[in-house]
């Protein structure tokens, strides 16, 4: 069963030190993904797969699929093996940083209706340019996660915001930490 599978892959990166979202923002990703119904997703910052398997696991019963990108080769290949254990066939994942690529535009998803955001944070302004030719231009949700843990290293993302003049609201997750939520950027 994946609820099983997710506890033990949870428990398994707690083990390791492997950095995953809390069980407070997959509650929060669990709800924004239910309440907006999205077909066409992109993830950044993958991991060893955890947040893709909760959000291709949601999509899949409505014909939805993912597109994720993980930088860490290790983590890449065990979010292979993860991929298949989790039964999860609606992914497709790459092992690079989409910042560091000219040819983008050919494995990025047209008309993406939701975006989560768990990479680099350095680099939140420039996944966000980087993508946001690709997003619907009808209804679009961003879902940027540890805004404030890691707040000194956001200056990226507050220049891109201001420049496109984009309002924004912030959610409790974790204590301590909170998660960004762009709307129809």
């Amino acid at each position: 069963m994946l609820s099983e599978f997710l506890t033990q892959l949870r428990a398994s990166c707690t083990a390791r030190r492997i950095p995953l979202i809390s069980p407070e923002s997959e509650v929060i990703l669990r709800k924004y993904l239910e309440e907006y119904q999205p077909k066409t997703c992109l993830e950044i910052g993958s991991a060893v797969w955890y947040s893709s398997i909760v959000i291709a696991s949601t999509i899949q019963k409505r014909g939805g699929h993912l597109t994720t990108f993980e930088v860490a080769y290790p983590a890449y290949l065990e979010a292979q093996r993860n991929m298949t254990s989790a039964k999860c066939r609606n992914i497709t994942l790459y092992p690079f940083d989409i910042t560091k690529s000219e040819t983008i535009d050919n494995v990025l998803p047209l008309n993406c209706d939701f975006v989560f955001i768990d990479a680099q944070k350095s680099q939140y302004g420039n996944y966000l340019e980087k993508i946001h030719n690709n997003l619907s231009s009808e209804n679009n949700i961003i879902l940027l996660d540890d805004v404030v843990k890691y707040q000194t290293k956001l200056d990226t993302l507050y220049k891109f915001l201001e420049k496109n003049q984009i309002n924004y609201n912030i959610l409790p997750s974790e204590e301590g930490d909170w998660i960004m939520v762009l709307k129809n950027i």
